[in-house]
């Protein structure tokens, strides 16, 4: 029998070499597989990204803008009024004591009123002699101002005149009804009054007493150089 020399290389068995070689088949698979998901997670935001800038560069940012809130109901009035116009007539030359309810009773002998004006002076609350009467209807607005106008009313030739839809405007009706009791100079004059006649502070009362002091120096000079030789003494000075 032939005596088969042994050699000093260690020899693997083939199942262990099977082994092996599925190991690093799996693992490769395993690379190959996270890598190819990583790629596609990679493309997808890249996607998003872009899509992201291209809607920041097409779409412009909204400015801020103050928010002027109208109600409902103002709302609902000013699309009742693009539908259904309403007659306005400008008169003129209205008579000492001819106001807002005297007006809204007799122009009710046309048609239906919905809104009177007199236009009042801001420093008295006085009439200034003209106004606005606003109809329903357009057509009953244009028969009053045709049978009102040059009509002789204490001592007066009224004048009516139909304001046509194309030239109204919301600036007709803004102001408050105003009265000869209540009117703003009056209302500020009262808050003044009431700020005047409060407790003031020391510091606030120096402040006035010794501003009211330079502007009287300051008259003085100016009629001194007029020619008139006047010195103004304060109340609270120990010299009077």
């Amino acid at each position: 029998m032939r005596i088969k020399k042994r050699s000093n290389t260690v020899r693997v068995p083939p199942v262990k070499k099977v082994i092996k070689v599925k190991r690093k088949s799996s693992d490769k698979e395993e690379e190959s597989t996270v890598t190819k998901a990583i790629k596609n997670v990679k493309k997808v935001l890249e996607k998003k990204d872009i899509k992201a800038t291209d809607t920041s560069e097409t779409v412009p940012i909204p400015k801020t803008r103050k928010s002027h809130k109208i109600s409902k109901n103002k709302r609902r009035h000013i699309r009742l009024r693009k539908k259904y116009p309403r007659g306005i007539i400008y008169l003129g030359h209205i008579p000492h004591g001819f106001y807002e309810e005297e007006m809204t009773d007799y122009f009710k002998q046309f048609g239906k009123i919905t809104r009177v004006r007199i236009v009042r002076s801001k420093n008295t609350g006085r009439s200034r002699g003209y106004g606005y009467v606003e109809f329903m209807h357009p057509e009953v607005a244009k028969v009053a101002a045709e049978t009102m106008n040059n009509y002789l009313m204490c001592g007066r030739l009224l004048k009516a005149t139909y304001i046509p839809p194309e030239k109204q405007h919301n600036g007709f009706f803004t102001s408050e009804s105003w009265s000869k009791e209540i009117y703003p100079k009056i209302i500020n004059r009262n808050k003044v009054n009431k700020v005047r006649n409060g407790n003031v502070k020391k510091q606030n009362h120096v402040s006035f007493v010794q501003s009211t002091r330079d502007k009287l120096s300051a008259l003085e000079k100016k009629l001194k150089e007029k020619g008139f030789d006047m010195n103004f003494i304060p109340v609270d000075d120990s010299r009077y």
